[in-house]
């Protein structure tokens, strides 16, 4: 920043008599200002996060050090695949119920106790699966004559893993309200409890694989339930809840689960591949080279541990740019770090090896630690994009990129080992890390290339207020189209952004589309007409709500206006597992009603699709955002299409029942979820229609407005979107073609009562319901 020379004179005058401070009072007031900072540094969620870290990364790396110590390397090796084993089982905790817990307790099902009940419920439930499951495997490797140590292994893990499990999700409950003290204490209460009970039973030499993970079992176990204790009133666990909180965390936890799947396959196949191809003797010594890289773990998991916050501010507030900026930065400062670490493992990786390793099969081994530390460096590498995306809620590039990493890695580890032996191993790990960071920021880059700003959008709201304080204000991009991204914006600190508005919402039209200022005025107007026949309208007990226009900036070109409640159709169906099929069809008898009022006036919406239909079900509220102009939709505003506007808005919907791919093929409860929405508002529509022959001929136009919509959506073109559209055509078709044909069987029948529906049987009603 450049200083005025009128500030120059007086900090030097200020300068001068600071000189002149006796140097004792001068070290006695920096001391006073020190000792709070250097407090509030030690006190911080980030140090205490990194801390911890290192109490965790220090527990382990001294236990395989006992372990290597006081056994020989087959039995380290033992050790490390069922280490690895009980890290797959703290994957899948971590992906399907901490993680979608983390994110969801912010809209709980319930109380806030009963939705971290249920939680915990589901932890206990995992449990009892992973004990059952080792059982049968234990028995089974019984019964087929595996050797003895095998069994008694299993045995072990079907005995640990539920306090184990306990153990991980104590720290991620705490993690998750940002209780670091806590944390850091039960971590550091669990490290002590273990590494006395190996110490003790390596100076007795009574110390083995399992005795290892039977210490692991008894310091979780002991140090969980007593936590458990002290916090038993944060947890309420009630049935009623317990399937319904299930289904809302695996709707988010199966995208997490199957991209941990692939780290874990990633980071564990040499272990694996290693106890098949050369024995556990190789496998332990694989573990000890390991051990002396997991010095970098403290850095890489503290660094991980707040990451995604910052990405996720990064992204809400800087929008892609900011998020690259802020992606850069982190991948710059953790590639620095492991950088350094890799050169000091380079230099002395082999003299580490030997003073904590004193048997000679862990000898020799200096390149392989090496090569081993540059693939943790290219997986760090890769972690700040990974987390980018992830706030960007773009998990499935991640998957992908992750599920090509992973088979690569298990050909290359398999084909180089095999040539190569351990080192070859080490190399196969170290491509396979290169291949998956630099998909990753490939991915990220493509992704955040075409993110948007927020910033043009704080431009258009200190023009407005004429204010260059953005401070007080908490932006969120809502979503966004073709021609306009859509933030919400918010007052910090109570006090309205403008005039009485305490929340605004900023439609930002994007630069390349270059449309028009007489455009904008026409989308003013439209939403000015839609606001003014419907807002605060109350139908069927549904409170109807539409944005008001306030303004338009010219430059840059945007449209400011109220904010209203509810997520649009889309994004309820897609996540809403509480919905039950008698609120959605509730919703859309309230909607079609709602449109019947519009039309009525000769009026209509025209751009009616699902995602400019928002709801809030359980304040049962229905707002209508985005109509549309004459250039929205040729279909729809085509004055020479003589149809009425009921078949016209209503032909608009129906392709938008099920043209989702992820829906298709990941999702099919949130396609049916919109299926009866848009079934429910259509057979509401035909009930106002008089005579038999009316309700025909308005079917068979809304058929044939949607069909033109649909070849408008799905046009075919050359390349992969349109061979993927090729493919989607006639399967969309089928299902639009298919709720047509119920509508006008029930007009055949003569029965068109309402929930008398062909369409929910008892087996798909199941999959909507609580």
């Amino acid at each position: 920043m450049k200083i005025p020379g009128s500030a120059i004179a007086p900090m030097s005058s200020r300068r001068r008599v600071s000189l002149r401070v006796d140097s004792s009072a001068y070290r006695a007031v920096s001391r006073k200002k020190v000792w709070p900072r250097l407090l509030a540094l030690i006190s911080g969620v980030h140090v205490l996060a990194l801390v911890d870290q290192a109490v965790v990364s220090a527990t382990s790396f001294l236990t395989t050090v006992i372990i290597g110590r006081c056994t020989d390397p087959s039995q380290l090796g033992a050790y490390a695949i069922g280490i690895s084993v009980l890290a797959s089982v703290f994957t899948i905790q971590g992906s399907t119920i901490t993680i979608p817990y983390s994110i969801q307790r912010h809209r709980p099902l319930g109380t806030l106790t009963e939705h971290a009940g249920s939680s915990l419920a589901h932890s206990g439930l995992l449990s009892a699966a992973v004990t059952i499951v080792l059982t049968l495997t234990a028995l089974g490797l019984f019964a087929g004559g595996a050797a003895s140590e095998l069994i008694a292994m299993t045995w072990a893990l079907a005995s640990v893993a539920p306090f184990a499990l306990f153990r991980e999700f104590c720290r991620q409950f705490a993690f998750t309200h940002l209780q670091m003290a806590r944390v850091l204490t039960l971590d550091v209460a669990v490290a002590a409890i273990q590494l006395s009970l190996l110490s003790w039973l390596g100076s007795t030499g009574r110390l083995s694989a399992v005795a290892a993970c039977s210490a692991l079992g008894v310091s979780c176990g002991v140090v969980a339930v007593t936590w458990l204790y002290l916090t038993r009133a944060s947890f309420a666990i009630r049935a009623g809840q317990f399937s319904a909180t299930m289904r809302q965390s695996w709707g988010l936890g199966k995208w997490l689960f199957a991209n941990q799947i692939t780290v874990q396959v990633q980071q564990y196949i040499v272990y694996w591949l290693s106890v098949v191809i050369a024995g556990a003797a190789v496998t332990g010594v694989y573990a000890a080279c390991m051990s002396v890289v997991s010095f970098a773990n403290p850095l890489i998991s503290g660094f991980g541990n707040i990451m995604t916050p910052r990405s996720v501010l990064a992204w809400k507030e800087g929008g892609g740019a900011g998020l690259r900026r802020q992606t850069v930065q982190d991948t710059l400062l953790l590639g620095a770090a492991m950088t350094t670490f890799c050169v000091v493992v380079l230099l002395a990786g082999e003299n580490v090896m030997r003073f904590l390793y004193h048997s000679e099969e862990y000898g020799g081994h200096g390149h392989t630690v090496t090569v081993l530390a540059f693939a943790m460096l290219a997986s760090a590498v890769g972690m700040p994009a990974s987390y980018a995306m992830g706030s960007m809620e773009r998990p499935h590039a991640t998957v992908g990129i992750g599920m090509v990493g992973a088979v690569l890695t298990v050909v290359l580890v398999g084909w180089l080992m095999a040539s190569w032996g351990l080192l070859g191993a080490a190399y196969g790990f170290l491509s396979g890390n290169v291949i998956r960071s630099v998909g990753l920021w490939v991915a990220f880059l493509s992704l955040s290339s075409r993110a948007c700003d927020p910033a043009p959008a704080i431009r258009v709201l200190q023009m407005l207020t004429q204010t260059s304080d953005s401070d007080s204000w908490a932006i969120t991009r809502l979503g966004g189209g073709d021609d306009a991204n859509v933030y919400a914006v918010r007052s910090k600190n109570r006090q309205p952004i403008w005039r009485t508005y305490h929340q605004l919402v900023v439609k930002l039209y994007k630069p390349e589309k270059a449309l028009t200022l007489e455009t904008v005025d026409a989308q003013f107007d439209v939403l000015s007409r839609l606001h003014a026949t419907l807002h605060g309208h109350t139908i069927n007990d549904w409170k109807i709500s539409t944005p008001r226009p306030l303004h338009i900036c010219k430059s840059p070109l945007a449209l400011i206006m109220s904010e209203v409640p509810g997520r649009d159709l889309k994004s309820c169906a897609a996540s809403g597992n509480y919905l039950t099929a008698e609120v959605l069809e509730a919703a859309g008898r309230a909607f079609a009603t709602t449109m019947q009022e519009i039309w009525s006036c000769e009026k209509f919406h025209g751009d009616l699709g699902l995602q400019n239909i928002l709801c809030d079900f359980q304040t049962k509220s229905l707002s209508l955002v985005d109509p549309g102009t004459p250039v929205s939709c040729a279909i729809c505003n085509d004055d020479n299409k003589h149809r009425s506007l009921a078949v016209l808005e209503l032909g608009h919907i129906l392709p938008d029942l099920g043209t989702e791919f992820r829906d298709l093929i990941g999702n099919p409860n949130a396609r049916l979820r919109r299926q009866i929405f848009g079934e429910s508002a259509l057979r509401a529509y035909i009930e106002t229609i008089g005579s038999w022959d009316e309700k025909q001929l308005a079917l068979s136009e809304i058929r044939a407005c949607a069909q033109a919509h649909l070849w408008q959506i799905l046009e075919p073109e050359r390349s992969l979107r349109g061979l993927w559209r090729w493919f989607l055509r006639p399967i969309v078709f089928r299902q639009m073609d298919s709720l047509l044909d119920r509508l006008r069987a029930e007009l055949v029948a003569g029965d068109a009562r309402v929930g008398k529906s062909t369409y929910i049987r008892p087996s798909r009603r199941q999959c909507v319901e609580v």
